[in-house]
Formats: C-alpha cells, sequence, structure tokens
C-alpha cells in the first residue's frame, strides 16, 4: 500500500456496488483503480471518486504494471465545485481529460502533466475562460500526439518576428515574405497567430485573467479543430459535445433576438 496523489478523469461501473476509477496520478501516470462499494450510498470511498476531484488517497498498483490497481481508501479530497456544477465548464474538461487519456500510455511518468491539469482544474473553478485554457491544453498536447507545429519561427529562414500565417505544407508558421510557397495557407489574422504562438509555450501559473474578443476566440479555435481534423486525425465525442452545445447556444441566442425585434 502507499499513499498517491491523483485527479479523477471519469468512471466507469463495474459489477453492482463497484467502480473503475480513471486517474491521472502525481506518482504514476495514468491508472485505473477498482473501487469496491464505491456505489454504495454509505461508502467511504463515494465522495473521492467524483469526477475532476483531486485525492490524496491510499492504493495498490499491479504488480507487473498492467492492469487494475486498488483505491482502498481517501485520506482528503479538493472538490471544484464551479467546475462540476457548470456545464458547459465541465464539458471543456472532459475535453481536456480525453486529450491527456489519450496522449500518454499508461504508467507514463507525467507529473508535468498532473500539476498543470490541478492547475487548470483552480483557474476555471475561478472563472477564468474555458475554451481559452482549454485551447492551451489542445496546443500544448499536440507533441506527445505525435503532431507539433512549429510555432516560434519560420522553418525556412528562422524568422521570428513580422507577420505570420499558418501553414500545414511547413508545419506551422510561415512569414509574409514566404506566403508564396503554400497557395493553402489558411490565411489568419495576426491577433489569432499571436495567440496560437503564446499558447505553445505559456504556463497556466502565468495567466491571471483572459480578455481575448469572442471574433478571435471563434478563430482560434477553428484553426485548433483544423489542426486536430487534419494532422492528427482526432475528433473525441467530448469535442463534438461542446460544438454542439455551441450551436445550440447560438441558434438560442438568434432566436432571442428575432422575438426582440420590433
Amino acid at each position: 500500500m502507499a499513499i498517491m496523489h491523483g485527479v479523477v478523469l471519469y468512471t466507469r461501473p463495474y459489477r453492482d456496488n463497484d467502480l473503475l476509477v480513471r486517474m491521472l496520478t502525481q506518482e504514476a501516470g495514468l491508472r485505473t483503480f477498482l473501487a469496491r462499494g464505491a456505489k454504495k450510498n454509505n461508502s467511504k470511498l463515494a465522495a473521492g471518486v467524483q469526477p475532476y476531484t483531486l485525492n490524496s488517497f491510499e492504493g495498490k498498483l499491479p504488480k507487473q504494471q498492467e492492469g487494475l490497481g486498488y483505491l482502498n481508501s481517501i485520506q482528503s479530497s479538493h472538490y471544484f465545485r464551479t467546475v462540476v456544477e457548470d456545464l458547459n465548464i465541465s464539458a471543456y474538461v472532459a475535453l481536456i481529460a480525453k486529450l491527456i487519456d489519450l496522449s500518454f500510455e499508461e504508467g507514463q511518468p507525467i507529473e508535468d502533466w498532473y500539476d498543470k491539469f490541478c492547475q487548470a482544474l483552480e483557474k476555471l473553478d475561478q472563472g477564468l475562460d474555458p475554451q481559452i485554457i482549454t485551447n492551451i491544453f489542445e496546443i500544448q498536447l499536440l507533441k506527445p500526439l505525435g503532431v507539433e507545429p512549429n510555432l516560434r519561427a519560420d522553418p525556412i529562414d528562422g524568422q521570428m518576428d513580422g507577420q505570420f500565417d499558418y501553414s500545414e505544407k511547413y508545419n506551422g508558421i510561415i512569414a509574409e515574405n514566404h506566403y508564396y510557397l503554400d497557395d493553402n495557407r489558411l490565411h489568419l489574422d495576426q491577433k489569432t497567430i499571436f495567440y496560437l504562438r503564446q499558447f505553445s509555450q505559456i504556463k497556466l501559473s502565468q495567466i491571471n485573467q483572459i480578455k481575448i474578443s469572442p471574433a478571435t476566440k471563434r478563430s482560434l479555435q477553428k484553426v485548433i479543430d483544423y489542426i486536430y481534423d487534419q494532422q492528427v486525425g482526432l475528433k473525441p465525442k467530448e469535442k463534438v459535445f461542446i460544438q454542439s452545445m455551441d450551436r445550440w447556444q447560438s441558434d438560442l441566442s438568434r432566436l432571442v433576438q428575432e422575438r426582440n425585434l420590433p
């Protein structure tokens, strides 16, 4: 037995009263634990196995580093109320969790990503923009997913200042004097390029407020979705849900505006 620290990503039913708890742990990366009796009303584990709960717990890892571990007791828990109770925020957190789960091997040491995820939950619980926090993860997770666009300098001559656009052909940004080399560049505005470059290297601990216009947010999401669709080939159901939610909100706003017209 050992004391470990982990954030619950999601749970799955297992038998009548048990749960399989998927965690991102500080000590052992991504792990799945069997929580016996966690579905019972009087279970002492119940509070600690809620999604996005930060736990200190007593558990056991599998002997061969494969298969299930065991979650025996919860020492302490921290519940991010705003994250869990706000549907919009929890949808974005679910996407972050899924991307982390898809990006790394079972048991791979990724303490830095554990720290980032904990910081993200804290920032979101404080009310920071969930799309932008998620966009930062989407960009920074491209490297472990096997696609790392160059967002620092033009690969042709190393230029780092000036006007840039995104080029799939050159896997990243190219400077204005090289636009002619790619007729299919994305024609992004410079604010979008600026934030893409910032997101590739910013630390969440540096972010205390977010002020980005709705137009720039839409542009950022469009190019990030393009990279995931075209270069990664990945579209989790969590992403589909967010897109559906955004369309529903847009339709609702348009309906309200139409009804308010004289």
